[in-house]
Order: C-alpha cells, then sequence, then structure tokens
C-alpha cells in the first residue's frame, strides 16, 4: 500500500494493523493517503475481517468522520432500532455503549437483529481505559464453525423471532437510568418523538408493532441465526440470541435476580427471544454459544487515536469490562 504499511497484533490476522509510513503527517495529509488507497483497503478489510489504523492524527470526533468518508465504505446510518445505551454525538457519530462498566457486552455483529443492518462499523479511542475495557472481537466464520452442529441446526432450521418492549416518558424509568443506564426509551430507540414516524420506521424495518399500556412499545421481529457474506459468500453466524435471554451467565446472579424482580410485568420486559416457530430455546444451547463466543475473543489494548472498522458480518464485537474513565465513539455505514 502507498504511504502505509500493515503489521499484526501478536501474530494474528484480526485485526490488521494499518500505520503510517510517515508518522509526521498532517491529518489532511492522512486523509489523503487513505483515499489513495482506498480499494486496496477495501479488499484488506474483506480479507481480514477488521483493520486497526494506529498513529494516524485522529483527535475528535469530526476526524473521525473525516476518515470514515476517506475510507468511502458506505454512507452513514443511524442507531434505529437498537437498545443499547449511547448518545448521539453528531451526524452519524455516536458513543458506545453506555452499559455499566462493570458489565461484560458479549461478541455480537451490530444490528443483527434487523432487516438493514449495517455494513461495517467504527471505533475510535478518545480516551483508553487504564485497566481492561478493550473492545473485543472475534472472526463470525470460526464462531459458525466452532457451534455443535446440533445445535447449528435447530438455530438454522427454526431462525430467531426476538421481541423488545419500550417506555414512553416514565419518572420511575428515568430514575432507574439514572442510577444504571439500562432501558431506552422508544424516542431514544427511534430518535423521534411522533408516533407515526415510529411505525413507519418500524414497517420499513419489517418490525412487527404493537402500543401498549401508558404508550409503551412492544416490538418484535424474526431473522434468520445464519447467513452468507454478500460479497465472499461464507457462511458466519448472525444473530444475538445469546443478548436477548436475561439469564445468570450473562447477567450474573445478582442483576438477573434484579430483573426478574423489575421486569415481573411482562409489558416492561426489555428483552425476550425464541424460536421462529415460538418455541423456547434451551438455556444450555446459549450458554455453548456463549462458551463458543469466549473460546474464539481476541483482545487488543486501545491506544489513544486508534481507529478500528470492522466488516459487521465477518466480524463480532464486544466489551470487556474496565475501571476508571473510557470513551470509545463509534459510527456505521450501510
Amino acid at each position: 500500500m502507498h504511504g502505509l504499511q500493515e503489521s499484526t497484533l501478536n501474530g494474528t490476522a484480526l485485526p490488521l494493523v494499518v500505520t503510517p509510513n510517515n508518522v509526521n503527517l498532517t491529518f489532511e495529509e492522512s486523509l489523503k493517503v487513505i483515499e489513495s488507497n482506498k480499494e486496496l483497503l477495501k479488499v484488506k478489510l474483506l480479507e481480514n475481517g477488521g483493520l486497526l489504523f494506529r498513529n494516524f492524527p485522529i483527535a475528535k470526533a469530526e476526524d473521525f468522520s473525516s476518515f470514515i468518508k476517506a475510507m468511502d465504505q458506505g454512507k452513514f446510518i443511524d442507531y434505529i432500532g437498537g437498545d443499547s445505551p449511547r448518545n448521539k454525538v453528531e451526524e452519524g457519530i455516536y458513543t458506545s455503549t453506555e452499559a455499566p462498566p462493570s458489565v461484560k457486552i458479549p461478541l455480537h455483529n451490530e444490528l443483527s437483529f434487523v432487516k438493514h443492518y449495517p455494513k461495517h462499523i467504527y471505533f475510535f479511542c478518545h480516551t483508553p481505559p487504564r485497566e481492561k475495557g478493550e473492545t473485543i472481537i472475534a472472526d463470525a466464520r470460526k464462531i459458525y464453525q466452532s457451534i455443535d452442529n446440533n445445535v447449528k441446526k435447530r438455530f438454522i432450521e427454526k431462525g430467531i423471532k426476538y421481541q423488545s418492549c419500550y417506555y414512553y416518558k416514565s419518572p420511575i424509568m428515568n430514575l432507574l437510568n439514572r442510577w444504571q443506564r439500562s432501558h431506552k426509551s422508544w424516542i431514544d430507540v427511534f430518535e423521534t418523538e411522533d408516533k407515526k414516524s415510529v411505525e413507519q420506521k418500524c414497517e420499513a424495518n419489517e418490525f412487527k408493532f404493537k402500543w401498549q399500556q401508558n404508550d409503551w412499545l412492544k416490538i418484535s421481529q424474526e431473522r434468520p441465526a445464519v447467513m452468507c457474506h454478500p460479497t465472499t459468500q461464507e457462511k458466519v453466524w448472525f444473530n444475538q440470541a445469546h443478548l436477548y435471554d436475561f439469564n445468570p451467565k450473562l447477567l450474573g446472579w445478582w442483576r438477573y435476580f434484579g430483573a426478574k424482580i423489575f421486569y415481573i410485568r411482562k409489558h416492561m420486559r426489555l428483552h425476550e427471544v425464541a424460536f421462529g416457530d415460538g418455541s423456547k430455546i434451551p438455556r444450555e444451547d446459549l450458554y455453548h454459544i456463549l462458551k463458543k463466543l469466549d473460546e474464539n475473543t481476541v483482545y487488543f489494548k486501545w491506544q489513544k487515536g486508534d481507529l478500528l472498522v470492522l466488516d459487521n458480518v465477518l466480524t463480532m464485537h464486544g466489551r470487556a469490562t474496565f475501571k476508571n474513565e473510557r470513551r470509545i465513539l463509534t459510527a456505521m455505514t450501510g
């Protein structure tokens, strides 16, 4: 690559590390280097599943946005339909999950439960954590290959039904979220207060929806558990069933009991999941999936200014627990 060099971390192909030959490049010069190599970078991304841009002069959200545009992987898309707690920084740019630091976010493909999922997801390290806090990643092709054939068969044949409930304006829910951000309103999920607009967005994404008491919104959708990459045609594990089942292994025992008590009213349950035919997914299947995700997890330590781009089909991501301050921005393109 002209003006760039590539390397690996700990000898692994994921992520491929891309650095400038000239570490004294200005930001404008670095954009020109990326633009001149964008076609080759697209090939490298398909081969490796993720690229880590390091030692580039990226300092703020505006730089992050400009760098993404220089890569030319598609247009920004909003985080519509997703329920991870996060803040919108500017058009197309969000904070990464604001879930409590003590909660591990297991590996997943972003918005794999919606029809119009993002093709690529980006992360920018503004403030690296002092301890842990990695954005963990894994090859979704390897995940697919490692899952037990019987488990795989059940998921492929039946598909998955996701169900979520979101509140409208609730002092109680707002108080809970000030203590620990966990449950989003449908205003945040769909970035609008207009019910008609929400309904249109549900229909565009093939969400079934129902307005419930106190203007809570219940949505559900059925999606496949496995897919083929649209370009490479490689099979990948592509679902979030393991994140939609609130179980002790996912939440820890104390949070699990708290969730059981708080979400005793059915219309308030944040997540529920089943096979596409409505039958219950065996918890041992979900535990098996979580185990395989852990076995295939790749960790790398963030450095200030790092920018990571992932093919959202080929590569899963998550977040390790951390302490102290951490600020990672994220964006998606379609």
